[in-house]
């Protein structure tokens, strides 16, 4: 494929033109088939110099024309056979992995509230997914069991509560008809009072039992100056043993889903609370477009709970806010006493 010559004289004639009067040369010349790779420099042999003139037939080196369109042929086949491999590995990976995920998300947000659907994965879902299926029917079977029971409990109080309540309405108002005494009189009328009280608690309670899972049913209505004034009342005996006053201001009237008797329960609690946490002064309650606040003049307000206890207090408040996705916050207010406030806007 190469020829050396020592001798410009030597190469062949289509060749001296391009080496003429040089000494150093490193070029292709000529065309196609003819093209060669020529090189020309200079040794020393015995102190001479003489010329070495390397001839390499190029096209025997290089591929031609018709070559590399075979190697672009062979490279895109290659690379196709390789895309079409990866894109199977691919397809098998999101079926095993990634559909399964999707299909458990739509399943999700398709039956969100529907505790009697099963969550199915599609089949080849990788064995993982298949026990994820399975522990969340298992769960959501657990949780239709606890709502049942729930149901079951509500309907069973609904009646083993109510029905003492009315027999004590009953008797307590057949006594305040006969004649008794002063004493006797307010005694009837505490017993009334938390007669009322017990049964707006209880309705509120088997409300939230029944209808936990349809708030966005509720009708919106607006509380009105007088359902304030009203539950107020409610606690205006418990006031008086410590000789404390109310403040009412109304600045607003806001809005709820909340029924009458779950506002009363709440708000009630708010109260009494305020009044075991001040021995002298005010109850300041204030209700504006968006909110319900009372204000004690207390000592403010303390982590650690007290021991005395009132019912069942701020438990039943924070349940009631998480169920109708009220802002409930507590905190000692800068002109002293704790303020709780109700922020009904959301």
């Amino acid at each position: 494929l190469t020829t050396a010559y020592n001798d410009i004289n030597l190469i062949p004639p289509i060749y001296q033109p391009f080496l003429q009067d040089k000494q150093y040369f490193l070029g292709e010349v000529g065309q196609e088939p003819n093209t060669r790779m020529i090189y020309m420099s200079t040794f020393n042999q015995n102190g001479e110099e003489h010329p070495i003139i390397l001839i390499s037939l190029i096209d025997e080196i290089e591929i031609t024309s018709t070559e590399f369109v075979y190697v672009i042929v062979m490279v895109l086949a290659v690379v196709t056979a390789l895309i079409l491999i990866f894109g199977s590995l691919l397809l098998r990976l999101s079926q095993r992995l990634i559909e399964p995920v999707s299909a458990l998300k739509v399943q999700l947000d398709q039956h969100q509230g529907d505790t009697s659907q099963k969550f199915i994965v599609p089949e080849g879902s990788a064995k993982e997914f298949q026990t994820l299926a399975s522990q969340l029917n298992e769960y959501r079977s657990q949780i239709n069991q606890v709502i049942k029971r729930e149901q079951a409990f509500a309907r069973y109080a609904s009646h083993e509560l109510r029905t003492p309540l009315t027999v004590m309405k009953g008797s307590s108002s057949l006594l305040a008809r006969s004649p008794s005494t002063s004493f006797q009189e307010r005694q009837i009328g505490r017993i009334q009072d938390a007669t009322q009280q017990m049964s707006t608690m209880v309705d509120a309670l088997l409300g939230l039992v029944r209808y936990e899972r349809n708030t966005d049913d509720s009708p919106v209505r607006t509380i009105s100056e007088q359902e304030l004034h009203n539950i107020v009342a409610l606690s205006q005996a418990q006031a008086d043993e410590k000789s404390l006053e109310f403040n009412v201001q109304i600045l607003g009237h806001p809005q709820t889903k909340a029924t009458t008797a779950v506002l009363n329960i709440t708000l009630s609690n708010l109260i009494r609370n305020g009044i075991a946490a001040t021995s002298a002064g005010t109850i300041h309650i204030t209700m504006t477009d968006t909110t319900l606040s009372v204000r004690d003049e207390g000592e403010g307000f303390s982590s650690v709970p007290d021991a005395e206890g009132h019912g069942l207090g701020l438990m039943i408040v924070d349940d009631l806010c998480r169920r109708y996705g009220w802002q409930f916050t507590i905190d000692t207010h800068s002109e002293g006493g704790c303020e709780a406030v109700l922020d009904l806007s959301s």
